[in-house]
């Protein structure tokens, strides 16, 4: 399919000056004050007067933006790390209390009251949030802790290790755990594991340091734990930490017993004692399904899929490859992980992601798109807040698109049983990732409310998750090895209780499916699109229900989606 060479152009700005150089102090301190000195004499000028935040905040988070995005890029330069924490130390945290007194400004105004409720209630309780939990001895150790957490890609990207005489990143490892020789599994898997536990110390010693930060920023803001203090910054109203409780609950009865089943199976058709580590991701039936040779091809194959589910999908995907808006390609040097950041000034984003030519690579380019195309929608939205949709609707975009576009997949596999077996893999892995969000969020639960225990502790009871939701793997004779397993997630480091979010949203997305299967794709593709273009402007159980999807965590609905996807597997042969 040919497509035009169309990129991606910045607009130009409505209130501020083209020129503005914002990688000085002075000059946003300047623009800051004048917002803060501004009046505002109705309702209507109120709302202009937060269009203004909004397309400053825009301004200044496309700049963080550009250095994040070159920091993860090129991660083995000290250099890119120094800007980055140089402009969060010198821009950011000093535009903190201004934020502050510019929310306020908002809070206090008189012609609040004057509002549409349906149209502004939201942004009202967003701010107020910010406003109880904001404390300005908490900038400094906020700061801290970014720059403790960027240390994380920074020692992780130097890893590497000699796999059959060649030096290899541990992201390259993850291909031969697909290999049909179980002694190069395991070899490789091995590898991996203790090159992560050489670098024990030093990873429990960052993140130790970091616990002592987020602990003091609760306290300081009165709550009694980090965990309780982190449920109210995200700004989860829709939900309680007693609910993420029964969420846990719910995948330990209802989606465990399922995976065992298919583990059993696994272990059967691999003809094996039992299913360790190394044998959970081979393919059975011994063919390594592989989508692509180049990255081009990667890339082309995606924008084709996207223009099939809806032409504006695949354009805005291509725009964004004519403007060396995508890093995809796993190398040296380069921070672990995949993301998809919004450059809120321009409206559009940037993927960064490490392929090395396996399936999961194309699920996550698609995932990420999810996210693109949820950035791209928001466009028109003007109110920072509005624009900063939290993680549980965030993650129903990308994840929606996973499925959205699996009916496509073969558009990379022209035969049909590497595409069935594409299709199967993508069900089951979203019921096999649950106990594992599960494990991350519980894990952190039990940090924070336990914030004074051992390192050792920390490692039995991370053992006692893994136990506590095992699917039927063997761990014999590797006990050093399961305990290190957390250190591998860098959610847990980076960006604290940001993960369950992963599994709201799979459910969300395998609803979404089961409307598209059981609707058909134009009223699941309307209702998806209509969620979209919402940003954060209703509550998150509102916006689930736009999507066309309930917002539940309940044994019944999880029961009901494990059915669903049991049924969806027979179907596909």
């Amino acid at each position: 399919m040919n497509y035009t060479n169309e990129k991606i152009v910045k607009g130009k700005r409505t209130y501020f000056p083209e020129d503005l150089d914002i990688t000085k102090w002075e000059n946003v301190e300047a623009e800051l004050k004048k917002l803060e000195a501004e009046k505002i004499n109705s309702a209507e000028e109120l709302i202009l007067f937060m269009k203004k935040i909004g397309e400053l905040s825009d301004i200044i988070a496309e700049e963080v933006a550009w250095r994040y995005i070159t920091m993860t890029r090129f991660a083995d330069k000290p250099e890119n790390e120094k800007k980055f924490n140089e402009f969060h130390s010198g821009i950011i945290a000093k535009a903190q209390p201004y934020d502050f007194k510019l929310n306020k400004k908002f809070y206090n105004s008189p012609f609040k009251k004057n509002l549409d409720k349906k149209k502004y209630g939201l942004l009202n309780k967003i701010i107020s949030n910010e406003i109880e939990l904001y404390r300005k001895e908490n900038i400094p150790l906020k700061t801290k802790e970014r720059e403790l957490a960027n240390k994380y890609g920074a020692i992780f990207s130097k890893l590497t290790v000699k796999f059959k005489g060649e030096e290899k990143t541990l992201p390259q490892l993850t291909v031969y755990a697909k290999d049909p020789d179980r002694s190069i599994r395991e070899e490789a898997w091995k590898l991996k594991v203790n090159k992560m536990k050489e670098h024990r110390d030093e990873f429990n010693k960052l993140f130790d340091e970091m616990k002592e930060l987020r602990i003091k920023q609760a306290k300081n803001t009165g709550f009694d734990n980090y965990r309780d203090y982190m449920h109210q910054v995200k700004g989860r109203f829709s939900y309680t930490p007693e609910d993420l409780m029964k969420f846990h609950n719910a995948v330990e009865k209802k989606v465990i017993p399922f995976l065992k089943e298919l583990n059993e199976k696994r272990r059967k058709i691999l003809k094996i004692d039992s299913v360790c580590p190394w044998d959970t991701s081979v393919d059975l039936d011994g063919k390594v399904l592989k989508p692509f040779k180049t990255i081009d091809d990667f890339i082309d194959k995606a924008i084709d899929i996207l223009y099939t589910i809806k032409p504006e999908f695949g354009k805005r995907l291509n725009m964004m490859k004519n403007t060396d808006f995508l890093d995809l390609e796993n190398r040296k040097g380069k921070a672990p992980g995949g993301y998809n950041y919004p450059l809120q000034e321009t409206g559009a984003p940037f993927i960064f992601m490490n392929a090395v030519g396996l399936h999961r690579n194309v699920v996550t380019l698609l995932h990420e798109s999810g996210h693109a195309m949820h950035t791209f929608a928001m466009k028109d939205i003007k109110i920072d807040a509005y624009k900063g949709t939290p993680s549980e609707v965030a993650e129903l975009a990308s994840m929606s698109m996973e499925f959205i576009s699996m009916d496509y997949w073969n558009k990379y596999y022209s035969d049909k049983n590497d595409f069935n077996k594409a299709k199967r893999d993508q069900l089951k892995e979203a019921l096999s990732f649950l106990p594992w969000c599960m494990i991350v969020d519980a894990f952190q639960h039990w940090i924070y409310l336990n914030p004074e225990h051992t390192i050792e502790e920390r490692e039995d009871y991370f053992v006692s998750l893994m136990d506590r939701f095992g699917t039927g793997v063997d761990w014999s004779g590797l006990e050093d090895l399961k305990k290190i397993i957390w250190i591998f997630q860098l959610h847990i480091f980076e960006v604290p209780f940001y993960y369950i979010e992963y599994g709201m949203s799979q459910l969300g997305a395998l609803a979404v499916y089961r409307n598209y299967k059981k609707f058909g794709k134009e009223k699941a593709l309307e209702k998806y699109e209509n969620f979209l273009k919402l940003g954060y402007t209703i509550p998150v159980n509102e916006l689930y229900k736009t999507a066309g999807v309930n917002f539940d965590f309940s044994e019944e609905y999880v029961s009901e989606l494990v059915d669903f996807v049991r049924e969806e597997l027979e179907r596909i042969k």
